[in-house]
């Protein structure tokens, strides 16, 4: 993690004597944006730190529409390679980390079963991030199309804005979240 803030250190040392950074990052960051941006601050302490979160695809559209991000932190490299393709981007872009899907619920389940769980009775409602602006939502899609159970439970979908919203809808009103 140490690294990874030094990287983000390197990228935007040169927007620090700007006073503000304005990072757009993707909801699957939003758990540990707040440490990071502390760890930013012991080394650039007089420069704020805006975060603006949301899913990969939309802050993708309001850069390609002239957000003024400094730094795109995104939950997948399709959407930063493609502005970097454009040119709407000036750095290549890195990985800064790597995530994976996971089933998520409050009710007890029976979580060895796999993602042949989603098929269960007791389950009538799936969050599930937008797989069209979310890329946690599009890996959930091809784990259920690889696990032989999205046609059977693709009825079942409540479709959240970002894997954030995802886990919100888990908790409060799904039977169990991807």
């Amino acid at each position: 993690m140490k690294l990874k803030l030094l990287i983000t250190a390197l990228l935007l040392s040169t927007y620090s004597m700007a006073g503000t950074i304005k990072i757009a990052v993707a909801a699957n960051v939003s758990y540990a944006i707040e440490d990071l941006k502390k760890e930013f601050n012991k080394l650039y302490p007089d420069t704020k730190v805006k975060v603006t979160l949301g899913s990969s695809g939309k802050l993708t559209a309001q850069i390609k529409n002239g957000a003024p991000y400094q730094l795109f932190m995104s939950a997948n490299m399709k959407y930063p390679n493609a502005l970097y393709k454009d040119k709407t981007a000036v750095t290549k872009p890195i990985i800064y980390a790597q995530g994976g899907i996971a089933l998520l619920s409050i009710k007890t389940q029976d979580f060895a079963k796999g993602i042949k769980l989603l098929k269960d009775k007791k389950i009538s409602k799936i969050a599930i991030a937008n797989p069209k602006t979310a890329p946690y939502g599009k890996a959930a899609v091809e784990a259920m199309k690889n696990g032989g159970v999205y046609n059977d439970v693709k009825k079942k979908f409540v479709y959240a804005e970002s894997i954030s919203q995802t886990v919100s809808y888990t908790v409060t009103a799904t039977d169990i979240g991807v």
